[in-house]
């Protein structure tokens, strides 16, 4: 099927209904377009594929994990109705703007590692989200993520943020990686589970002083 479509050739309807993942992965496919009638995708794996133009993803309200990380993509809105999706991998991509995943309430993972961002605030009211890749972005503002209580994995590699304390209330944080960040844990110290992956010059009391020497586990 994959070959189907990466020859630019429709699929027969009678396929349509039982198409749940599909993988186009390190494939030479820059047109998403033969991928719009296929409302029942659940999965589909794009990385490191030629796209740039997501839009023909718009009608597949019914995905669950999309990925697309170390693409062009750089618009998101054609992902605002994917209701159902709980996992966006973008690693690596063009996008700016978080607009979009505002109102999507059942992501639980987003990897935004080296991307272009600079404003996590559509994130705030992302209440299930366990799982978030901030890494070497421009990330400053830390305050959108204090209501974010599901979080449980935080990887702030390189980023330039400097104040950690809006993490303060998120008990249910298990790891949390603050390498090459100049922000000092000492707030984070009380932090009954959180274990801390750091540069050797930032120190802490507690359970979070903990060094980690594996980042935050990444497909």
């Amino acid at each position: 099927m994959a070959r189907l479509i990466l020859a630019g050739q429709a699929v027969p309807p009678a396929w349509i209904p039982h198409i749940t993942e599909l993988r186009l992965e390190r494939s030479f496919l820059s047109d998403l377009a033969p991928l719009a009638a296929l409302t029942a995708l659940r999965q589909l794996h794009l990385t490191r594929s030629r796209i740039s133009d997501i839009a023909p993803l718009s009608p597949l309200v019914h995905m669950h994990s999309l990925h697309l990380s170390f693409t062009a993509t750089s618009n998101l809105a054609p992902l605002a109705h994917m209701r159902e999706l709980a996992a966006c991998f973008l690693t690596g991509t063009l996008v700016t703007d978080l607009a979009p995943l505002a109102g999507l309430t059942g992501l639980e993972r987003i990897d935004l590692g080296a991307t272009q961002i600079t404003d996590v605030s559509p994130l705030s009211e992302l209440r299930n989200l366990h799982c978030l890749d901030l890494s070497n972005t421009g990330i400053r503002d830390l305050t959108p993520l204090a209501a974010l209580t599901a979080l449980q994995y935080l990887d702030l590699t390189y980023t330039k943020v400097t104040d950690l304390s809006p993490l303060a209330a998120l008990t249910g944080l298990r790891r949390l990686d603050i390498r090459g960040v100049s922000a000092n844990a000492t707030a984070l110290a009380h932090l009954p589970h959180c274990k801390l992956s750091a540069s050797p010059r930032h120190h802490a009391a507690g359970s979070a002083s903990s060094l980690l020497k594996k980042p935050l586990p990444r497909h």
